[in-house]
């Protein structure tokens, strides 16, 4: 005797092929749309899409620029500060550079020129052209990508990193070189290209609708969210 149930539901006889009536059937694939995310974040924007991807939060890519900050001055003042002491003469018994504070000289910025630019735009540079995020954007869970959310070339790579670190220091070492060597009330455009520098960099937080930094609009690119995936098939069989 047959059974009058199969799967669940009631036998049909005349049934051809396909589901049953009233059968479960899986549901229909759809492409993965990133989670909303309401009045969370850093002045309660929204994520949004950026090529299928979300946006990264403004507060965990400011942790990220502070971690990748930090350990390009610890490693670039290691390497550099001594040769240029030795240089410049400092360790030296009766040092003018010491007894009459000439300690802003040629050396010395151009020391802290490439500490605080040149080594932090090959750090990001080769890191950004290579995997796509620094070692803090790694570390954090964020990945740089453009604006269409395809991978950077790697002339975009190169010149976001220039326009972030070599760029926003040339008006901040004008104005030092100014105020050393010419008239000393040009130290008060140093607080005004620093104000520049900071409102550059939280631009990211009311710009709309990408939330990109002034070097992510001249390089076309946008921070995304790497910890936000595509949700998993629960659908898939085992």
């Amino acid at each position: 005797m047959s059974d009058p149930y199969r799967g669940g539901q009631p036998y049909n006889p005349h049934w051809q092929g396909g589901s049953p009536p009233g059968q479960w059937q899986r549901p229909p694939q759809t492409q993965w749309q990133p989670p909303a995310h309401h009045g969370g974040g850093y002045g309660g924007y929204d994520h949004v899409p950026a090529g299928g991807l979300p946006l990264a939060p403004i507060v965990r890519r400011a942790g990220a620029r502070l971690m990748d900050n930090a350990l390009v001055a610890v490693f670039g003042f290691a390497l550099v500060l001594p040769i240029a002491w030795g240089v410049i003469g400092l360790d030296a018994p009766g040092s003018d550079t010491r007894t009459e504070g000439g300690v802003w000289n040629w050396p010395i910025i151009i020391t802290l020129f490439v500490v605080l630019a040149v080594l932090p735009f090959l750090y990001e540079a080769v890191q950004l052209a290579l995997w796509g995020h620094t070692l803090g954007k790694r570390m954090l869970g964020m990945s740089v990508v453009r604006d269409d959310g395809e991978p950077m070339t790697m002339t975009q790579a190169v010149w976001r990193a220039a326009v972030n670190n070599i760029g926003y220091q040339l008006g901040l070492f004008l104005f030092l070189i100014l105020a050393v060597k010419v008239w000393e009330y040009f130290a008060y455009g140093l607080l005004l290209v620093s104000i520049g520098m900071v409102m550059a960099y939280l631009w990211a937080i009311w710009d709309e609708p990408l939330h990109q930094a002034v070097h992510d609009r001249f390089a076309q690119t946008v921070v995304v969210d790497d910890r936000v995936g595509p949700e998993d098939d629960q659908y898939d069989a085992p």
